[in-house]
């Protein structure tokens, strides 16, 4: 075998240390700083989407924020309208009380001052019908009395 030969050991030095420069000179001048490059990119290109994620990120928080504000603001103003509501309900529930207690009232007085005619005629026909039976009694037992001694007799027995 030639490689193992003591007196080709300088040239295969030789040309190996040649061989090992040149790859060393196209790796560091060629090859190295491209990987660089390309590692520099995508380094940069990382950053930059880290900064546009951090500024999407801010603007996504500040939406947040509006939105809960609205929100907040939304809550607060349906809540006023709902007791604005419920004010005016309870006015309008109150108003119309007021006035089913008046008409009430009014149908009960008048049912009252309805009833009291019809109780006082009621008692001016009852005591007319007494008086005719008291009549007719007092016929039958044999006794002259008119009408008129009759009512009066009755009148003064009330005014007692």
């Amino acid at each position: 075998m030639p490689q193992l030969e003591i007196s080709t050991y300088l040239p295969q030095i030789f040309w190996v240390l040649l061989i090992f420069i040149c790859f060393w000179q196209v790796m560091d001048k060629l090859i190295i700083p491209r990987i660089a490059e390309a590692i520099e990119a995508r380094k940069r290109k990382y950053d930059d989407y880290i900064l546009k994620a951090e500024q999407i990120n801010k603007k996504a928080l500040a939406s947040l924020q509006r939105y809960e504000e609205a929100l907040a603001a939304a809550k607060t103003s349906a809540a006023q309208q709902i007791k604005q509501s419920e004010d005016e309900l309870k006015q309008m529930i109150a108003e119309k009380e007021e006035a089913i207690n008046r008409q009430l009232k009014e149908t009960i007085a008048e049912n009252e001052a309805k009833l009291n005619k019809e109780k006082e005629a009621s008692f001016v026909k009852i005591e007319e019908m007494s008086q005719k039976a008291a009549y007719a009694i007092i016929e039958k037992l044999g006794l002259s009395i008119s009408m008129d001694d009759l009512r009066q007799i009755s009148e003064k027995e009330e005014n007692k």
